[in-house]
């Protein structure tokens, strides 16, 4: 078994090196570094529209009042885990509930915030959601798995501004959640069809 305190990228490497195939180990790896999480995934709308007609300076200094609005809500849920990344904000959090609660309360923020990316368009972020069994890396790379990358095209690049989109999974182990609010979506990924809910603005 590996080590609890190593890096899961260490541990593969080490593996590698020691010529065994990491996916022999797949069960050891999973039971080590796997853990059940919500995962939240914020994109901000216009980066890069915004910095070729305004500039990185104009951008950046919005950014920075979003992530001043919005963290005290990060701050209320207590995520498990929280990673900026230029525009985007990633969070782990214990349940499906917390993160779907925690990207209603963001959007709402950032809605009465009134900070504006032109005279005319106010700043808006894309929310996805996913729940499962994820490998965590300790490093800043943060989660691996299925639902990450369905919460990451969701909300990098299906959601439009403004909008919470969740993946299945996550919304069937939601406990607290009116059905009423959401409504049935379905996307293309490599030839697949993956239904997927949005949810309400707030």
């Amino acid at each position: 078994m590996p080590m609890t305190d190593k890096i899961l990228f260490d541990y593969l490497r080490e593996l590698v090196s020691d010529g065994i195939e990491p996916k022999d180990r797949e069960a050891e790896i999973w039971a080590t570094y796997g853990q059940e999480v919500a995962i939240f995934v914020l994109d901000s709308v216009g980066f890069s529209r915004t910095t070729e007609s305004s500039g990185i300076v104009h951008f950046l200094s919005k950014m920075m009042q979003m992530r001043e609005r919005v963290m005290p809500v990060f701050d209320a849920f207590k995520p498990i885990h929280l990673r900026l990344a230029a525009d985007n904000i990633f969070a782990a959090f214990s349940s499906p509930d917390d993160a779907i609660s925690a990207a209603v309360q963001v959007q709402a923020a950032l809605k009465s915030s009134g900070i504006m990316l032109n005279q005319d368009e106010p700043y808006q972020a894309c929310i996805g959601i996913g729940f499962g069994k994820l490998l965590f890396s300790q490093t800043l790379e943060g989660y691996f798995g299925d639902e990450m990358n369905l919460a990451s095209k969701l909300g990098e690049d299906v959601a439009k501004g403004g909008e919470i989109l969740i993946t299945t999974r996550a919304w069937n182990c939601a406990q607290n959640q009116d059905a009423s609010r959401v409504h049935q979506r379905q996307m293309e990924i490599a030839g697949m069809s993956i239904n997927y809910f949005a949810l309400d603005a707030p």
